[in-house]
C-alpha cells in the first residue's frame, strides 16, 4: 500500500471543502492521528504488516463522510443531520470512491464494514471475523482520540453537545445513564438528557475499549484522565462520578479478552 498517495489523495478531497471551517481542519487532524492509532494497536495484535496497513487506511477513511455532513448540515450531531459512517461508506463504495484510493478490491468488503460499523451502539451480529476484528480496531482508535477532542473543546469552553451546560457543575446525573455506565456500557444517545449525561457518556465510552493497547494508549494520552478529574459541586453526582472511577479501575483489571488471537488464527 502506498501511504503517501493515499495521505495525498485524502489531502486532495479534504482541500475541496472550505479550508476556514474549523470542523474541516479538526477532522483531517483527527483521521490522521486515528491511522496513527489504529497502526499501533494493529500491530499490539502481532498483525502481518498488510493487515496493519489496512487498518492505518481504515483509520484513515473511516470519517470521510464528516466532511459533506459539515458542509450540508453544519454539525457534527448525527441525530440532527445524517449517518456520517453510512453516508462515508455510501461515497467510497456505491458511488465508487475507495478506487480513487487503492485499486485492489479484495478488502473492499473489510473497508466497508469498518466504516459503516464505526459509529454505532452495537455491532452488527452477522460480521466475519476478519469484519468484526477491523470494525473493533477502528471503533478504539476513534474513542481514544474522540478524549482529546473532548478535552480540547471543553477548555475552550465549547458546548460539544449543544445541551445546556448552564451551572454544569451543579447538574444531576440521570438515573438511567448511570444505570447503564453501573454496567461499563455506552451510553444511548437518547436517554441523555443534560450536560452530566454527555459527559458521564464520554467517561462510558472508555468501557467499550477492545484491545490492552487501547486502554494503554487512552491512559498514557492523559486525555481520558482529564475527563476523569472533573469535580461536580452537587452532591449526587459527585457520589456518581466517584462510582464510575471505581468502575474505570476494576476494568483496568479484567482479564483482557483472549478471542482475538483465536479468532485471526481462524481467518
Amino acid at each position: 500500500m502506498d501511504r503517501d498517495f493515499v495521505v495525498s489523495q485524502f489531502t486532495r478531497y479534504v482541500h475541496g471543502f472550505d479550508q476556514g471551517e474549523e470542523g474541516v481542519r479538526l477532522k483531517y487532524a483527527h483521521s490522521l492521528r486515528v491511522s496513527s492509532l489504529c497502526e499501533q494497536i494493529a500491530g499490539s495484535l502481532g498483525l502481518s504488516q498488510d493487515e496493519v496497513d489496512l487498518a492505518w487506511l481504515i483509520g484513515v477513511l473511516h470519517d470521510i463522510g464528516r466532511f459533506e455532513q459539515l458542509r450540508e448540515y453544519h454539525t457534527f450531531v448525527d441525530y440532527r443531520s445524517m449517518d456520517h459512517a453510512k453516508y462515508g461508506a455510501h461515497y467510497l463504495f456505491d458511488d465508487g470512491h475507495i478506487r480513487d484510493f487503492l485499486d485492489d478490491g479484495r478488502l473492499d468488503d473489510v473497508i466497508r464494514m469498518a466504516i459503516d460499523q464505526h459509529n454505532v451502539y452495537q455491532l452488527r451480529e452477522d460480521l466475519t471475523p476478519r469484519q468484526k476484528l477491523f470494525c473493533q480496531l477502528i471503533r478504539d482508535a476513534d474513542k481514544i482520540d474522540i478524549f482529546r477532542v473532548y478535552v480540547l473543546y471543553m477548555s475552550q469552553k465549547k458546548n460539544i453537545w449543544n445541551v445546556d451546560w448552564a451551572d454544569f457543575e451543579n447538574q444531576p446525573i440521570s438515573d438511567s445513564v448511570m444505570a447503564q455506565a453501573r454496567q461499563r456500557k455506552i451510553v444511548r444517545t437518547q436517554d441523555k438528557k443534560t450536560f452530566m449525561d454527555f459527559y458521564v457518556g464520554a467517561l462510558c465510552l472508555y468501557f467499550d475499549l477492545v484491545y490492552p493497547r487501547s486502554r494503554q494508549l487512552a491512559r498514557e494520552q492523559g486525555y481520558f484522565d482529564k475527563l476523569l478529574d472533573f469535580h461536580s459541586r452537587n452532591v449526587d453526582s459527585e457520589k456518581k462520578l466517584d462510582e464510575i472511577r471505581c468502575l474505570v479501575r476494576k476494568a483496568e483489571t479484567l482479564p483482557s479478552p483472549t478471542f482475538v488471537d483465536t479468532m485471526y488464527k481462524d481467518m
